[in-house]
């Protein structure tokens, strides 16, 4: 279905805006930025801003949300569906990966605000969980994965890979793209040897 020319016009300005907080969120830090500022950067005024974003957490959540629409992207439309889900899951795990190394600060702090109740990020990356989830069940299904381990168990090994290279490798944004495929692919072999048949 074609999208109309307003339709068009709002989705590259939300685009625009990301951007825009993205870059100042990475060089300014999140504190130090302002809506004033991501107006500017965007090129378009306060009142247009908040149209799309009321505030500066809804900026973070906006930026976890496209990460999501990556990984949906990446798994519709450029993995083949009859790959393994094994495969399928650790390109998932390297695009995440890969996409909080320019701004590791700001992921890892969309993370943690995912973990906390009182946030309005609470919960923001359930998508990636889903989808995760998903892939695990068809794994499942398909017998890649023992019958005796639960889902869950396949979706937390999968996550933590996530997690222990966005919080624990302290070197994550100095290695090179390769280093960074080669060290998660260990990883991830490693966490789920225990589940695969």
């Amino acid at each position: 279905m074609k999208q109309s020319r307003r339709e068009l016009n709002k989705m590259l300005c939300r685009q625009r805006i990301l951007r825009a907080s993205r870059q100042l969120f990475r060089t300014k830090g999140y504190e130090a930025t302002t809506i004033e500022d991501v107006a500017a950067q965007a090129e378009i005024s306060k009142a247009t801003l908040y149209n799309y974003f009321p505030s500066k957490d809804s900026l973070l959540l906006g930026i976890a949300e496209s990460e999501i629409a990556q990984v949906r992207t990446l798994l519709s439309e450029r993995l083949d569906p009859e790959a393994s889900v094994v495969e399928r899951l650790r390109s998932v795990t390297h695009q995440v990966v890969r996409n909080a190394i320019p701004d590791l600060a700001l992921c890892r702090k969309i993370t943690y605000l995912n973990s906390c109740e009182d946030s309005d990020l609470y919960a923001a990356r359930t998508g990636l969980t889903e989808l995760v989830q998903n892939l695990a069940e068809e794994g499942v299904r398909r017998g890649e994965f023992r019958q005796d381990v639960e889902v869950r168990e396949i979706v937390d090994l999968v996550m933590g890979v996530y997690l222990m290279a966005q919080f624990q490798w302290s070197d994550l944004d100095g290695l090179s793209e390769e280093a960074c495929q080669q060290r998660l692919d260990r990883l991830f072999a490693r966490m789920l040897a225990s589940v695969l048949v």
